[in-house]
């Protein structure tokens, strides 16, 4: 493998390690990682703000 062939690959892995560091920190704050099994992808997170406001049944 030639340097720029190496130097590629570990800025692929570091982004990587990133992408579930932040997840990590993400779930430990309660926050909605969507990646649980069976998860539709933080459909039932709930916004905080009270501007948002659900429809009516």
């Amino acid at each position: 493998m030639n340097p720029v062939s190496i130097i590629i690959l570990l800025l692929i892995i570091a982004y990587c390690a990133f992408v579930i560091y932040k997840q990590v920190q993400k779930k430990k704050q309660g926050g909605c990682g969507g990646n649980c099994a069976g998860c539709s992808g933080c459909s039932s997170f709930q916004m905080k703000d009270s501007s948002v406001k659900k429809k009516g049944r």
